[in-house]
C-alpha cells in the first residue's frame, strides 16, 4: 500500500465529521474559564484516529460482506482492485483504534469513567457499522445511530473532556450537527442505492426509494438552518444567526447536486456540513454578541 492508496483509504474529506463536533464542543466550552486546551487537543487527535480506523473498517467490512464487489465512485476500493489484502486493511484499522485508545487513557484518568463509556460506545458503533454478520450499514438505523454518535455524543464528550461537565447548550447545539452527519450517510446511500439493492442491504434509502430519500435529504439541510433559531433563543447569542450567511452556499451546492447527479452526493453533503459546522463554531466563540 503506497501513500496515495493510504490517503484514499482513510477518506480525508469525511474527517470533517470529527473536526466539526469537536470544534463546536470547544466553542461551547471556551469561555467557561476552566477550558483545558491540552485535554481537548488530546481528544481531537484520538477522535481523528478513531474515525480513520472506522473508515478503514468500513472498507474492510463492505468487502468481506460482499457489499463492494467492484470499483465505484466514493470509496478507496484498494481491496477490490487487488492493491491490498483484506488482512492488511484490517490491520491498519486495528492500529488506528489502538492509537486512539492509548491517547484516551489521560482523558479517562482526568475526567472519569463517563469518558470511557462514551468512547466505548463510539468505538462499538464504528466497528459494527460495517463489520460482523449484521452490520448497521445494512439496516435503516445506520444514519440515526451514526448521527447521534458523531453529533450528540462527540459534542457532549468534548464538553466533559474540556471543562469536566455537560451543559444544556451541548444538547441543543448537537441537533443540527447530528442531522447533517446523517445527511452525509443518506447522500451516500442514495448514490449507492442500486448497488445496495443488489447486495441485499436494507438501508433507509432502499426502503424509501430514491424520490423520498432525496426529499428527506433536502429536508434535513433545511431543518438544520431552522434549528439555528432554537439555538439563538436558548443561548441568547445573536452571533449564532450569522451562520445563516452560509445558506446561499448550501443552496448553491444543492442546485449543483441536482444538476450534476447524486454521484457527488457525499462530497456535497460533506461540504455543506463543514461550512455550516465551522460557521456555527466560530459564531459560538463570539461570546459578546
Amino acid at each position: 500500500m503506497n501513500i496515495k492508496q493510504f490517503i484514499l483509504l482513510i477518506r480525508v474529506p469525511s474527517l470533517s465529521a470529527t473536526v466539526v463536533p469537536l470544534t463546536i464542543g470547544a466553542a461551547l466550552s471556551l469561555h467557561s474559564g476552566i477550558f483545558s486546551s491540552e485535554l481537548w487537543l488530546d481528544m481531537f487527535v484520538a477522535a481523528l484516529f478513531m474515525q480513520i480506523g472506522t473508515n478503514v473498517f468500513n472498507e474492510h467490512g463492505d468487502y468481506v460482506n460482499s457489499t463492494d464487489r467492484y470499483a465505484s465512485h466514493g470509496f478507496a476500493g484498494i481491496i477490490v482492485k487487488g492493491e491490498a489484502t483484506p488482512n492488511e486493511v484490517l490491520t491498519v484499522a486495528i492500529i488506528f483504534y489502538i492509537l486512539a485508545a492509548l491517547l484516551a487513557v489521560p482523558l479517562i484518568i482526568a475526567r472519569g469513567l463517563l469518558v470511557l463509556v462514551l468512547g466505548l460506545i463510539s468505538a462499538a458503533v464504528g466497528v459494527l457499522y460495517s463489520e460482523g454478520p449484521y452490520p448497521l450499514s445494512r439496516t435503516p438505523l445506520g444514519e440515526i445511530i451514526v448521527g447521534i454518535t458523531m453529533g450528540f455524543i462527540e459534542i457532549v464528550a468534548t464538553e466533559i473532556v474540556s471543562i469536566g461537565m455537560i451543559t444544556i447548550s451541548a444538547y441543543i447545539v448537537s441537533v443540527p450537527v447530528s442531522l447533517l452527519v446523517a445527511s452525509i450517510l443518506i447522500g451516500n446511500n442514495i448514490r449507492d442505492i442500486v448497488k445496495d439493492r443488489e447486495a441485499g442491504r436494507r438501508t433507509l434509502s432502499v426502503l424509501l426509494g430514491g424520490g423520498y430519500s432525496r426529499i428527506l435529504f433536502y429536508s434535513i439541510i433545511i431543518l438544520s438552518y431552522i434549528w439555528l433559531i432554537v439555538i439563538y433563543i436558548y443561548t441568547a447569542r445573536t452571533a449564532v444567526l450569522l451562520t445563516f450567511l452560509t445558506l446561499p452556499f448550501s443552496l448553491w451546492a444543492l442546485v449543483f447536486l441536482k444538476r450534476k447527479g447524486w454521484k457527488y452526493s457525499v462530497e456535497i453533503a460533506s461540504l455543506i456540513y463543514l461550512v455550516y459546522g465551522i460557521a456555527l463554531a466560530v459564531t459560538l466563540m463570539i461570546w459578546r454578541l
